[in-house]
């Protein structure tokens, strides 16, 4: 697949690049923990924090984005009976927003593809010990927020064990003091530092 990354002036931060590692790891952490233990509440605290975090989005806007990333998931979840083509306008939505937010220029319709490409192979692999697939999924949506590709695989590959952490914490019961739950924390910090470096170092060439 070709790449269609972002531009910009490369005198700026990239607003992909902004984010904290550490703290966006802990809301995405959060986030997941929220949404398969039923917490609705703290899912959406940490769903605003997390889409402010990862985007570089006042609290407003934050709270508009994690609305409509919401409703994509609301789309995508029903298993099998899922809305694909209704999460992905959601989710063009989405990085239409935040495009015109930040003066950006990227194809929006292929990054919104991407995202929910990845949310369709994580289910589908969710019993499968060959995880490969969605790491080349992460990897392109990496690759389109602007990361070089040896970083950008990188961060697939922690995000990809993050999610192995998860889902075998789903398979045990979604217990809150689990052990897994700091692991999948730890990898997703690797991951997002991973592709902080990734994206900066891309832009500096």
């Amino acid at each position: 697949m070709a790449s269609v990354p972002l531009t910009m002036d490369n005198t700026h931060t990239s607003p992909f690049a902004r984010f904290d590692p550490q703290k966006l790891a802990h809301y995405e952490t959060v986030n997941w923990v929220a949404y398969y233990q039923k917490k609705w509440l703290t899912l959406l605290r940490a769903s605003i924090g997390m889409v402010q975090e990862a985007f570089s989005l006042s609290l407003p806007r934050a709270m508009y984005v994690a609305y409509l990333v919401a409703r994509a998931e609301m789309a995508a979840a029903p298993f099998p009976e899922n809305d694909i083509p209704t999460a992905e306008a959601y989710m063009r939505r989405v990085y239409h927003y935040i495009k015109d937010v930040h003066k950006l220029d990227y194809d929006v319709a292929e990054a919104a593809k991407r995202e929910v490409k990845w949310w369709i192979v994580h289910r589908e692999l969710f019993n499968s010990a060959d995880k490969q697939p969605l790491v080349e999924a992460l990897y392109e949506l990496n690759i389109l927020y602007g990361a070089e590709p040896q970083g950008a695989r990188q961060a697939a590959e922690h995000r990809t064990q993050a999610m192995v952490y998860s889902d075998e914490w789903i398979k045990q019961g979604k217990l809150s003091g689990s052990p897994l739950i700091a692991q999948e924390e730890a990898e997703l910090e690797k991951c997002y530092t991973a592709l902080k470096r990734a994206i900066n170092m891309a832009r500096a060439a």
